[in-house]
């Protein structure tokens, strides 16, 4: 990467940092300046040098870029001759070009969405999942914020696909995956191909690379990585098809998966969470599912207002 376009980068990310970064945009700054020395002088000379000249208050009024400069702006020769190299190439550039498109997604409860992005990349989110997409000359980035979503990615070497979730980052290397979060709970399914996984802010985790076949479930700084069958990969994503698929999973666990899926919870109480079950169910029909419940498991299933209680 060329001086010019390491100062450009550098001159974005402190306009960002000027009018506030999100945490994912903070560690993904603090990831850019660790990957080299260059980075990080770049940004701390600009940095000075803007301050010095009032460019961060520029940036929030950009008349003064019309006027000529003022005599107490210029700067040591050294720092003056960087400053105005950027100041009339990569800064003015920045200044005067707007910030790439973030264009954001969300479904509701219940709801499921596929698109498609501009590089071909398609995707299909699961129930009640918020995403923004950030795809640009130098970068295709994607931040999940809740939820699932699923990934097929066009691939494209020069400019990597990464989706950031919790305190993990996601890298394709040509594949097709899912991602399900809930806070810091992370987990990744491959279907095809193969995606390499890292720990945001902890330089010295060495990153783990899954193949097709494989589960990934990060809780807080631990990450496990699992072989699966090719059948039980496809019943986690049976929700792209609109359907839930149990193999003995608990109750429990089997009521919570509906929950995702409806605005009337099932709410499993005592001995009767412990009870395993398998079928397919559609994710919407919550009526369905307690009514098999009662008259599989002789269960008693009863009405509270936007809950649906089972026991024993």
């Amino acid at each position: 990467m060329s001086a010019d376009e390491i100062e450009m980068i550098a001159a974005d990310w402190l306009a960002r940092e000027d009018r506030g970064l999100t945490v994912e945009e903070r560690n993904r700054m603090e990831l850019w300046l660790e990957h080299s020395s260059r980075h990080k002088v770049a940004y701390l000379r600009l940095k000075a040098s803007w301050y010095r000249a009032d460019r961060l208050a520029a940036l929030k009024a950009p008349a003064p870029l019309l006027r000529p400069s003022k005599p107490r702006w210029i700067a040591p020769a050294a720092i003056a001759a960087s400053f105005l190299v950027l100041a009339a190439g990569g800064a003015a550039w920045f200044w005067r070009t707007p910030a790439p498109s973030v264009q954001s997604y969300a479904t509701a409860v219940g709801q499921r969405q596929a698109l498609r992005l501009a590089d071909g990349t398609q995707i299909e989110l699961d129930t009640n999942t918020h995403l923004r997409a950030d795809l640009n000359g130098k970068s295709r980035t994607v931040t999940l914020d809740s939820g699932e979503a699923f990934f097929d990615v066009v691939h494209d070497a020069s400019r990597p696909f990464t989706v950031y979730a919790g305190n993990r980052r996601i890298t394709d290397i040509g594949t097709k995956f899912s991602v399900f979060r809930d806070g810091d709970d992370v987990r990744v399914v491959v279907k095809e191909g193969q995606v390499k996984i890292e720990q945001i802010g902890q330089p010295q985790a060495v990153p783990l690379l899954a193949q097709a076949g494989h589960e990934i479930i990060a809780k807080g700084s631990e990450t496990l990585l699992a072989g699966k069958p090719d059948q039980e990969i496809s019943n986690d994503l049976s929700w792209r098809r609109g359907v839930l698929v149990f193999n003995q999973q608990t109750l429990a666990d089997a009521a919570e998966q509906f929950n995702r899926y409806n605005n009337r919870h099932i709410l499993v109480e005592g001995s009767a969470r412990k009870i395993r079950i398998g079928g397919r169910f559609k994710a919407d029909n919550v009526d369905v599912f307690v009514q098999l419940l009662h008259r599989g498991f002789g269960l008693s299933v009863n009405e509270q207002g936007d809950k649906i209680v089972v026991s024993r």
